[in-house]
């Protein structure tokens, strides 16, 4: 026996979990036959997530307390007859009302160790693994980031993943590209200084520079080590609540990339991304920051988008919000503020033109590219792992088709929403 068949053995008795044969026999990752990132973010292939938790992971795991704490644990990616061989990695759940203890059905986010060159697996230093239990037709994610990347905004790549854990399927997971300082500098040619995640329905406020790296209304997610504060954040925060809105519009320019800050609002409202940035959610973004201060709004967590209705029980019923407002409802609320940058933006003539006419742009964009073929597409890929998910729930099966059906029918429909909307003021 070798000693890695030993180690797993021992877990396995450590921890009671029935580990498969399969899993004790895996062998380390520099004996694997190589993956590649084509591989591990293919949109036309399944791949197999293998987690390997010892029993103190599983107990943190359980842990309201300790969720969202990295512990240590191991990963084998593979892809047919390519495998990562076994890496050790740190894991936590991922989630706010989505969070799911380790013993449901939660999402996750993977950190690699750094190698030599101060990188992870395949360049990697994280993985995100999203478990889709906000987003019913499951494909989502993978047809709202289709749509910013086409645009050319700086956005996730995405996979398709079957998870286990100790041997235990976790079903059909979608596979996110983590907006770390890889993903950053694969996109941005200057220098990084900060990676900020924004706190839902906190806003660039006066103020909202307040807390550590790890607290207040900005997060600090990379760039605290060499520049632990967050006075960059402040500057731009006291810019964009300047009151004068061709002065507004200036700093847009310059402390944004302005076109593709307006684009991103767009696309945000093109797929119905009421939990983004300008919805009435305010929430699920990034900021970037340069050493030049220039800072870059990066678009994540649209599951909940292509118009579905959690909050109702009819499969196949649909939510719009209005592509121009203030306010706007979501499921679950009505009246809600809007992102201040996309209010202030929609209320100043030159910057609302600019964002119809971005509008038109993602509309056209989306037949151009065969938005809603590529998520039919999509759906074939997944439809055997999904099948035999729900092979004991084939309802469940039924209703997810229903919803693939109607997110691909959305498109059109939110075509003919831009065209209402581009008349209504006059853009052509």
């Amino acid at each position: 026996m070798n000693k890695f068949v030993g180690f797993r053995r021992f877990i396995a008795h450590l921890t009671g979990w029935a580990i498969p044969l399969s899993l004790l026999t895996m062998t380390p990752a520099n004996a694997a036959t190589a993956l590649t990132l084509n591989d591990v973010y293919s949109p036309s292939k399944v791949i197999k997530i293998e987690l390997i938790l010892p029993l103190a992971t599983v107990q943190a795991l359980n842990n309201p307390a300790t969720f969202k704490v990295y512990v240590p644990g191991q990963v084998k990616i593979s892809s047919g007859a390519l495998t990562s061989g076994l890496i050790d990695v740190n894991i936590k759940l991922k989630g706010t009302t989505s969070m799911s203890a380790l013993n449901g059905t939660p999402s996750f986010k993977i950190r690699f160790k750094k190698d030599e060159a101060g990188l992870g697996y395949l360049g990697l230093r994280r993985m995100t693994l999203n478990a889709m239990t906000q987003d019913t037709s499951k494909v989502h994610e993978f047809g709202a980031y289709a749509l910013f990347n086409a645009m050319g905004i700086p956005a996730s790549k995405t996979g398709w993943a079957k998870v286990s854990v100790n041997g235990v399927s976790k079903g059909l997971y979608v596979n996110v590209e983590q907006p770390d300082q890889i993903f950053i500098t694969k996109r941005f040619r200057d220098v990084t200084q900060h990676i900020y995640e924004g706190v839902a329905m906190k806003d660039l406020k006066v103020g909202s520079d307040d807390g550590g790296d790890q607290s207040g209304s900005f997060l600090a997610d990379y760039g605290w080590k060499i520049t632990p504060n967050k006075n960059d954040l402040g500057t731009l925060a006291g810019k964009m609540n300047e009151p004068d809105p061709a002065k507004w519009y200036e700093n847009l320019n310059t402390y944004f990339d302005r076109t593709t800050l307006i684009k991103t609002f767009a696309v945000e409202n093109f797929v119905g991304h009421w939990d983004g940035y300008s919805g009435p959610d305010i929430n699920n973004y990034y900021l970037r920051s340069s050493t030049r201060n220039k800072f870059t709004l990066i678009p994540w967590g649209p599951d909940q988008t292509f118009g579905e209705n959690r909050q109702t029980s009819v499969a196949g019923d649909t939510f719009f919000f209005p592509l121009v407002s203030e306010r706007a409802d979501q499921p679950w609320g009505n009246n809600l503020k809007r992102g201040l940058l996309y209010v202030k933006c929609i209320n100043y003539k030159p910057c609302r033109t600019q964002y119809l006419l971005q509008l038109k742009a993602v509309s056209a964009m989306a037949s151009t590219m065969k938005l809603g073929e590529k998520m039919s597409n999509a759906a074939k890929v997944i439809d055997s792992t999904l099948v035999f998910q729900y092979k004991s729930n084939p309802s469940m099966l039924s209703v997810i088709h229903k919803e693939q059906a109607r997110s691909i029918k959305f498109i059109t429909t939110q075509q003919g929403k831009v065209k209402q909307v581009l008349n209504l003021y006059g853009v052509k």
